[in-house]
């Protein structure tokens, strides 16, 4: 139920809970981006013609660039619907139709610059020719710049990694890794890639000699948490309190988590049959279940797991067991693309920026 504006306010609720604006505060930036905002994007608008299609997408752009977002992944990749024919010339015209939309709200709010990404293709599986990759690429940085809009930060690529379940399955492509981030560079813009979760560590240890600029990761570390949270539960069974968490979560996720879409190929476990399936069913529950996190029954569920845990000295501090699961993941990513101090390093940049601006 959150909007953009809600979500900003959690956010800065959360860094003012933190100390996070405090002269006494460790440097800190906020970073906030809407990704894949392009249209048949969202399950409900598969079926949406061109024209409501790009409305609703200009609506999210306007909320967000209301909000205070930092920047916008224009994603215009996604299959219409039948009857909708949208090839590649059509695509670089919409994306820059809503480049020129999303400035236009931004010049008009007073707002300082933001930041975009431009997805030129569709961003699981097998690897994009480099040739295709980087005419497509130029074609639409022409064409942005030809309306006098900002170059974009970073151009979304496919290195064949694809995510199914609590596994990368696409296989990781070494050619592709290595060819497509030079071609960014030769336009002039940074090199993304997407689902970069769950690929190993000597792997993403490659990606800075590689000139990968940033990768996009976020289901392993939902995973993470879930699985933190999960793993107290057995705690808390093994002591011999029951904890209910697992019962209500996976009902949870089955009545209204989007499961299906992190299914392997092959598997048809629909939530009838995964009530009689238990190891599946706690595979699903964990990749899934950061979906329901908001609900009632589970927020309360997790509370009482807490308090149960803390009551019987299992765990001091449970939610700092769970924050260091989340923790872990994350650092397998900083400390692969040698991020360590870049908080620090960004702000002197800015500020040196700043200054010579002046």
């Amino acid at each position: 139920g959150l909007t953009p504006e809600t979500l900003l306010l959690k956010i800065r609720e959360f860094e003012d809970t933190l100390g996070l604006h405090t002269p006494a505060a460790r440097p800190y930036l906020r970073f906030v981006e809407v990704d894949h905002c392009g249209p048949w994007y969202r399950e409900n608008e598969k079926s949406l013609g061109k024209e409501a299609a790009v409305a609703s997408v200009q609506r999210t752009l306007a909320a967000c660039i209301q909000a205070g977002y930092s920047a916008f992944h224009i994603d215009c990749s996604f299959a219409p619907p039948d009857g909708v024919l949208m090839e590649e010339s059509s695509r670089i015209g919409m994306t820059a139709d809503l480049f020129e939309f999303t400035e236009q709200e931004r010049t008009r709010n007073g707002l300082p610059p933001v930041s975009y990404e431009i997805g030129t293709e569709e961003t699981a599986g097998a690897s994009v020719s480099v040739e295709h990759f980087a005419a497509s690429t130029q074609s639409l940085l022409a064409e942005l710049r030809k309306r006098n809009l900002p170059d974009p930060t970073f151009v979304v690529g496919r290195t064949g990694a694809k995510i199914e379940m609590l596994e990368n399955v696409g296989g990781f492509d070494y050619t592709a890794a290595s060819a497509l981030p030079k071609a960014a560079r030769d336009a002039g813009i940074g090199f993304k890639e997407h689902n970069a979760d769950y690929l190993s560590t000597a792997i993403l240890s490659l990606h800075k000699d590689y000139g990968i600029t940033c990768a996009n990761v976020g289901p392993s570390f939902a995973a993470a948490q879930t699985g933190a949270l999960l793993e107290i539960a057995r705690m808390v069974d093994s002591a011999g309190r029951r904890s209910d968490l697992y019962s209500i979560m996976s009902r949870a996720v089955l009545e209204h988590a989007p499961f299906a879409k992190w299914l392997r190929a092959g598997d048809t476990w629909t939530a009838g049959a995964l009530t009689t399936m238990p190891a599946e069913l706690r595979a699903v529950t964990t990749v899934a279940g950061h979906y329901v996190y908001f609900d009632e029954e589970v927020r309360a569920a997790v509370a009482e797991l807490f308090n149960v845990v803390k009551e019987i000295g299992i765990l001091a501090d449970p939610e700092e067991y769970v924050a260091a699961a989340v923790r872990s993941a994350i650092m397998r990513y900083v400390d692969a693309f040698n991020l360590r101090g870049s908080t620090t390093r960004i702000l002197r940049q800015l500020r040196e920026d700043s200054g010579s601006q002046r």
